[in-house]
């Protein structure tokens, strides 16, 4: 056995790849190799210890990592410290430091992921997403489950809506791997809704295909299916209609358990409801399984909200919906480019009346993302007229529209597509548009004409 000598520890990376120490070759994949000695490593790695000393071993294959990988992972074990870790060798060096058990650098490692890689510059939903993926692969082949809790609570304490975030990273559905599957679940942790939402939808598309394919099986049998009904009674019964009207069509056995695990348990829903304390179209508030100072659901957007403490609902089309003025402005969520339109009609108080203006805006071309509008006291009542400046073609839009005295301002996914100045934008015949709209409105509803997924803002639950 090496002797106890406490690491870190500073040995001078000068003796690395030295001919008269170097008696431990690390092979890597390009037929180059690293000249270590067997002692300092051994002293940082019980294994390389072990794999030195009593099997007497004096190489290791390395090329399942990266040459700068390696030499990152040997400098750390030569000066006992991670200068030359970075976010691109990230996973290979964490991976030798739990695969060679160094628990020193596996601590530096964790370390580095909460202050550099969950340290979002820009809340990107890139950044977030390889953020998501580190941790998930991390559980998955390492065991670090640790790794997954630091990143739910991140993405809460900074306020990034996991519901929005997973919409997006659960879009192509059919597509998961078991491990994202698995992190989704994780991220969801008991708000089982932002998992329930991508797999509805994915289900209401796929079901000519007369089955559940292998993920929806899979997903569904991670669920709490009891914990779902009770926090997400309107989830659960789409959840449970959906999978009826596919075993109607389905000979699958795995199916039917399923339906028969939420017939029963809607069955129970039933037979209690005179008990219950909540309504079908009632939410409760979320409970974290994580430290209750992070304990806050919110449904900002990973790439671009501000801090948001309201909820968010799925209005039905042809709905109305007041208390959607949060903040100054309103916001709701397009999950798939679709036909139709969506109305907000802002009340406005002026002296002894008060007059309600809308601001009408139209899908009119897929292909292209156009979209036309209407300000009513200030432009032509026909569609097709007025259009917003290159709407981005993203699938999910997030739109955020905001009035002031001067101006209407239309902003979707970071992109501001309409800045109205009521002064100078107005229809020559509309003389009493920048006299009404410059008022201080007092609310605003919202009208849904969109037939798909939408996501609104709103006081109401």
């Amino acid at each position: 056995m090496a002797p106890r000598i406490k690491v870190p520890a500073n040995f001078g990376k000068e003796h690395i790849n030295s001919e008269a120490h170097g008696n431990l070759l690390l092979k890597l994949k390009d037929g180059q190799g690293i000249k270590t000695n067997s002692m300092i490593m051994s002293l940082n790695s019980p294994v390389i210890d072990n794999l030195t000393t009593n099997l007497f071993q004096s190489s290791l294959e390395m090329d399942d990592f990266a040459k700068e990988a390696v030499e990152c992972f040997v400098e750390s074990m030569y000066t006992g410290e991670v200068d030359l870790l970075k976010q691109l060798i990230f996973e290979d060096v964490n991976k030798m430091a739990n695969v060679f058990d160094v628990s020193w650098l596996a601590k530096r490692c964790l370390k580095f992921y909460k202050t550099v890689i969950l340290n979002f510059g820009s809340n990107s939903y890139e950044e977030i997403v390889f953020a998501c993926e580190v941790a998930s692969r991390a559980h998955y082949n390492l065991k670090q489950s640790n790794y997954v809790s630091s990143f739910v609570k991140n993405i809460v304490s900074r306020n990034i809506g996991r519901t929005l975030f997973l919409q997006r990273y659960m879009a192509d559905f059919a597509e998961l791997s078991k491990r994202q599957i698995d992190m989704s679940v994780a991220v969801a942790g008991n708000f089982s809704k932002s998992v329930m939402m991508p797999f509805i939808s994915h289900v209401i598309n796929n079901l000519e295909c007369k089955k559940l394919d292998e993920n929806s099986l899979y997903l569904l049998e991670q669920l709490d299916v009891q914990k779902l009904r009770q926090d997400f009674p309107m989830y659960f019964n789409d959840a449970a209609n959906l999978l009826a009207e596919v075993a109607e069509i389905s000979e699958s056995s795995e199916v039917n358990e399923l339906v028969k695990k939420f017939v029963e348990t809607k069955s129970d829903i039933a037979a209690s409801s005179s008990k219950d304390d909540y309504t079908e179209d009632s939410e409760t508030t979320e409970e974290c399984d994580i430290d209750d100072s992070d304990c806050e659901e919110v449904a900002s957007v990973a790439i671009q909200t501000e801090e948001v403490e309201y909820d968010w609902i799925n209005p039905k089309l042809n709905g109305s919906y007041s208390g959607v003025l949060l903040n100054d402005s309103v916001q709701f969520i397009t999950a798939e480019n679709q036909p139709g339109s969506f109305r907000i009609r802002y009340t406005l108080p002026g002296e002894g009346r008060a007059d309600q203006k809308w601001l009408n805006m139209r899908s009119e071309n897929l292909d292209t993302s156009q979209w036309s509008y209407i300000i009513s006291g200030c432009t032509v009542n026909n569609w097709n007229k007025r259009f917003l400046h290159e709407v981005p073609h993203d699938k999910l839009k997030h739109w955020i529209i905001t009035k002031s005295s001067s101006h209407l301002k239309v902003v979707c996914n970071k992109v501001t597509v309409l800045h109205f100045n009521f002064s100078t934008d107005c229809d020559s015949d509309k003389r009493d548009g920048k006299r009404v709209w410059s008022r201080k409105e007092n609310s605003a509803d919202f009208y849904c004409q969109l037939n798909n997924s939408i996501i609104l803002r709103t006081l109401d639950s």
